[in-house]
């Protein structure tokens, strides 16, 4: 990391916060200004400090940024910083590290993007759900008027995607040993995850990865027996944009799923027989899901959960489950 350089707003009230909002931020001066308002516009609780790290940028994204910050004067903090390598993850990583240090009373540490609007009360929604749990996954939603101006081959395959996450994630749910309160699958975003200070520490932080570090955390949270939960009324809007940030972010799927070929769907969603054999405690590797072989295995996955739903708990419907593939030749005898 080179050339790292901190502007703070208000350091004495950002001290005293207790939460952190932290935003990575790359070429983001169009974006920006609407995500801070949203920001500073929060209501039903106490005013969050902000840290904005701003990666690699090209543009004058921390200038309006705190501009912006003391015209408000909201306290907030711009780091600076340019990677070799790392890209969001580590933009991450290092406003959460500045955040710790400049909030020691900061229980509650909160992430979104530069390009997301939050709901007017996303924080406090969040506030609330990390009042009970470790790790919260908030809802990320995209703009109704922007989504209607996609041609058809993208809202075709939009909701086909989505009738087969929607089961998919009630599928991991009916299975998850904590009950219906689990995640399911893990789709976490980094557009909208929060975490109680101690939880954050307890698992190392965000990793410095180029992409995937909010799925990556969410995993380290669950391997480490915490129990990290769903927020669907917290909310922020993110954009349609077809020019990302992040290697294999959102903008990647959108321009993937405009394309005539066939396409990759959500990393998280697996082929049925995948799904079934890791329940079972025989993973397989598999290519990564394809929207065809969504469209293929979306009948079975259906017939299952409709059986797995009228199902009294997880250890019958593991038994259903391995009903549904070969003999694991593994326990076969000589």
């Amino acid at each position: 990391m080179t050339g790292i350089r901190v502007q703070t707003v208000r350091p004495d009230d950002f001290a005293r916060v207790t939460s952190v909002v932290v935003v990575p931020a790359r070429n983001e001066e169009n974006f920006i200004p609407a995500c801070l308002s949203g920001l500073f516009a929060q209501s039903g609780t106490t005013p969050a400090g902000i840290v904005l790290a701003v990666n690699n940028t090209s543009d004058d994204t921390a200038d309006v940024a705190l501009s912006l910050a003391r015209r408000a004067d909201w306290p907030m903090i711009v780091v600076e910083a340019r990677y070799a390598r790392g890209g969001v993850g580590r933009a991450r990583r290092l406003g959460h590290a500045i955040a710790l240090r400049a909030a020691p009373r900061a229980g509650v540490l909160l992430s979104t993007d530069a390009d997301c609007l939050p709901d007017p009360d996303w924080q406090a929604e969040m506030e609330i759900a990390l009042h009970d749990a470790p790790a919260v996954l908030g809802r990320i939603e995209v703009s109704e008027q922007e989504l209607a101006s996609f041609p058809s081959l993208f809202l075709l395959r939009q909701r086909e995607e989505t009738a087969f996450a929607t089961l998919a994630m009630e599928f991991e749910q009916l299975m998850d040993p904590v009950g219906p309160g689990g995640i399911g699958l893990n789709t976490a975003g980094g557009a909208n995850l929060g975490f109680q200070r101690g939880a954050y520490l307890a698992v190392g932080g965000y990793r410095s990865i180029p992409s995937g570090e909010d799925r990556d955390i969410i995993q380290r949270v669950r391997a480490a027996g915490l129990r990290p939960i769903r927020a669907e009324t917290a909310v922020v809007c993110a954009s349609m944009r077809t020019e990302g940030r992040a290697p294999g972010g959102m903008a990647e799927q959108i321009v993937a799923r405009s394309a005539m070929a066939d396409c990759s769907v959500d990393s998280a969603l697996l082929p049925f027989d995948a799904m079934v054999s890791n329940h079972l405690g025989r993973p397989i590797a598999t290519p990564r899901l394809t929207l065809s072989r969504a469209r293929t295995d979306l009948p079975t996955l259906k017939r299952c959960v409709e059986t797995l739903r009228a199902l009294p708990g997880v250890d019958a419907r593991r038994r259903h489950l391995a009903g549904l593939l070969p003999d694991d030749p593994r326990k076969r005898s000589d």
